[in-house]
């Protein structure tokens, strides 16, 4: 049966990979047609109407009419999108509204359109294709896709609003959900991580799989790593058709799972085979492998690296640049990845011009190779000129159209998986705790650590004298700290919860450390009013010299005298 669906959605294909193939000769024109049809639909919303889009016949009119803007700058259309007005940002209803972080406390809401999702499917057929010309085994076996629900809540307008990677999962058809992505529905619902792991553990062992497909490395590092620890008891299991999770199984979820139940001795015999040498690893467990598709680049790069352990030598693909707010390429083979041209509207500002009164916007025909540019999305779903503070890097060129890689989150962010912690959210999730707390310090900051498991770490500097009460309530400040740092920002708790990252480690810098530092600088010839030492992520000179006064080696005197500070 996989191979004929396989087979259908090639023939079906072809249209798209033409469609496709024909705008990448000619990308000005295909981008320019694709802004015209989303302002065609636009012009009488509320956002349209503000912004005179029914004035705007032109590339140069539509930038002339609509400032750039980061999502803050969407809020009030889509505060008053979230109360249950309509034609706001989209003449279409969205049907849900996919949710993310934001640079500010407040969670982020994505308007998510059927129009939206189209363009989307636009980019998945053409990535598909191939995917499946690279790796022709792939319909072999299943995929292993692991995505977050798609309903979390609703708004007090009754949209409902969770995670597009669900949302996009729900309007799959009924063949792709039971033959080619089979993990039932049901256990992406279960609250409780390590049952969530393990019945999803429990179904694919069932399975032949032929393809992970998920975005974050982090989340298939974690389930390798619980096939590691579980692989006895879930031989068990898949020996006797039961499954029995470390943790209570809803009702629902166990119901789904039923149909994975049928024992399978000879499969148990061989897991616990396995898992008696210690060697319970994906390519071992699942000989149809053919590839791993996740993000590759960035801080997801630090995960890769553990990828041999688990998979040998099976291929890992970036599964294409993409965020809940737009689609940004298409998959055209291992390292080789065109922007979607018929899936939004992109804009290009050079990296060093982001902070200009009047960037630079460049399109898709006008790139170079080897530069860094801040990428723009206009979009179906409501987002114009949107600023998702992304740089990308042109590596070259399919026809006339570039080849982009993500880089990097642009301005003080840093992400793990996902998570794009900000600067501003790490000092609100500091404020709250000291006040939670009473009490004071110095000075602190953030730092991303990658071993021996991903967390971050708490710098702080205490008052003079107050060393002591610090370390009597270590373990207090990391706990308050880390659930304050979870209420900015929603992803880093769902990470937390999922425990792909590990809880915040405080360490005390010793006291005075911080003026000394600005009293060095002052006299290395940096202004006063310029010094602005980072709370997130700092500088690596920075960095290098408050590791050095850390609690674990408090600095004798001369230390700080070497600074050039009596």
């Amino acid at each position: 049966m996989r191979k004929l669906i396989y087979g259908a959605f090639n023939a079906l294909a072809a249209g798209e990979i033409a469609r496709f193939e024909q705008a990448s000769d000619n990308p000005r024109e295909a981008q320019l047609e694709r802004l015209q049809d989303i302002l065609s639909r636009a012009r009488a919303t509320a956002f349209g109407k503000d912004h005179g889009l029914a004035s705007a016949h032109t590339y140069e009119d539509f930038r002339r009419s609509v400032p750039i803007r980061e999502y803050d700058g969407f809020r009030p259309f889509i505060d008053r999108i979230v109360a249950g007005e309509q034609n706001i940002l989209t003449a279409e209803d969205p049907f849900m509204l996919a949710t993310t972080s934001g640079t500010t406390g407040s969670q982020k809401f994505i308007p998510i359109t059927p129009s939206y999702m189209r363009e989307f499917g636009k980019a998945s057929t053409t990535s598909c294709h191939h995917l499946l010309r690279h790796f022709p085994r792939v319909p072999e076996g299943c995929s292993l896709t692991v995505f977050s629900p798609a309903e979390e809540g609703r708004t007090p307008g009754g949209l409902p609003f969770g995670a597009i990677s669900g949302g996009l999962y729900m309007r799959e058809k009924w063949a792709m959900k039971r033959f080619i992505a089979p993990i039932p529905y049901e256990v992406f619902q279960i609250k409780d991580y390590e049952v969530r792991y393990y019945c999803l553990l429990r179904a694919a062992l069932s399975l032949p799989i032929s393809t992970f497909y998920t975005l974050n490395p982090s989340t298939i590092a974690l389930l390798s790593r619980r096939l590691q620890q579980y692989g006895g008891d879930l031989a068990r299991d898949i020996y006797d058709g039961t499954v029995r999770a470390p943790g209570e199984v809803p009702a629902a979820a166990r119901q789904s799972l039923k149909r994975f139940m049928r024992p399978q001795k000879e499969k148990a015999r061989a897991l616990a085979s396995l898992a008696e040498q210690d060697q319970c690893v994906p390519y071992k467990v699942w000989p149809e492998l053919q590839v791993i598709c996740c993000w590759t680049k960035a801080a997801a790069a630090f995960y890769i690296a553990d990828f041999p352990e688990f998979f040998g030598s099976t291929p890992v693909c970036d599964i294409t640049y993409g965020a809940s707010e737009g689609r940004g390429t298409v998959f055209l083979g291992p390292d080789k990845q065109a922007l979607a041209l018929r899936t939004h509207f992109y804009e290009f500002v050079p990296e060093d011009e982001i902070g200009s009164a009047k960037p630079t916007t460049l399109l898709a025909d006008e790139l170079s190779v080897g530069s860094n540019y801040y990428i723009l999305f206009t979009t179906s779903g409501g987002l114009y000129r949107y600023h998702i503070n992304d740089v990308v890097k042109v590596t070259g060129f399919h026809n006339r159209t570039p080849l982009i890689e993500f880089q990097y989150k642009g301005g003080n962010i840093f992400s793990f998986t996902g998570e794009k912690i900000t600067e501003l959210q790490v000092t609100e999730a500091m404020a709250r705790t000291l006040a939670e707390l009473s009490l004071k310090l110095r000075f602190f900051t953030v730092i991303p650590e990658f071993r021996p498991a991903p967390h971050y770490r708490l710098w702080v500097e205490p008052l003079p004298g107050g060393e002591s009460l610090i370390e009597s309530i270590k373990e207090q400040l990391s706990a308050v700290y880390d659930r304050q740092l979870g209420a900015s920002n929603i992803e880093y708790r769902a990470k937390r919860e999922s425990l792909r990252l590990e809880q915040i480690v405080v360490e005390t810098i010793a006291p005075g450390s911080y003026e000394a530092y600005r009293k060095a600088l002052v006299a290395s010839g940096v202004p006063d009013s310029q010094i602005k030492l980072s709370h997130l992520n700092p500088k690596p000179e920075t960095r290098a010299h408050f590791e050095a006064l850390l609690d674990k080696h408090l600095p004798a005197p001369s230390a700080l005298r070497s600074l050039g500070v009596s």
